[in-house]
């Protein structure tokens, strides 16, 4: 009698997990190809995995008006930018327009640099 109620539970928590594994495959299939393929850059694909495994939904590369934005949570926009491309006294204007812009959106922007999406990724 034990060893038939042990049994039972042992194969409700192996159909239970493979239940959760293969659900969590579904949606990695739905949603990582679609939303992983528009990824730019090394830097935008590290911090919007990281973002996914901790439970976010995110969306990349959201065309809104004449910008596009890297990683989209809500209203949240993410700019994930390397040092180099935007030390440039045009390129800084061109950030300041882009931030007004999508503020007046209803955005909050959020700037991140490369190098602490590199270097300190679990503070990000």
């Amino acid at each position: 009698m034990i060893t038939e109620h042990v049994l039972f539970f042992y194969m409700l928590g192996v159909g239970l997990l493979a239940f959760i594994f293969h659900e969590i495959d579904d949606r990695s299939k739905d949603v990582l190809p679609t939303e992983y393929s528009k990824l730019a850059s090394p830097i935008e694909r590290r911090l919007y995995n990281a973002l996914v495994l901790n439970g976010y939904c995110v969306q990349a590369q959201v065309k809104c008006g004449p910008y596009r934005i890297d990683l989209v949570i809500g209203k949240l926009a993410i700019e994930c930018d390397g040092k180099e491309s935007h030390s440039f006294p045009s390129q800084k204007a061109h950030d300041r327009k882009k931030n007004a812009y999508l503020r007046k959106q209803g955005y909050k922007v959020m700037w991140i640099s490369g190098n602490s999406i590199v270097n300190r990724m679990p503070g990000v």
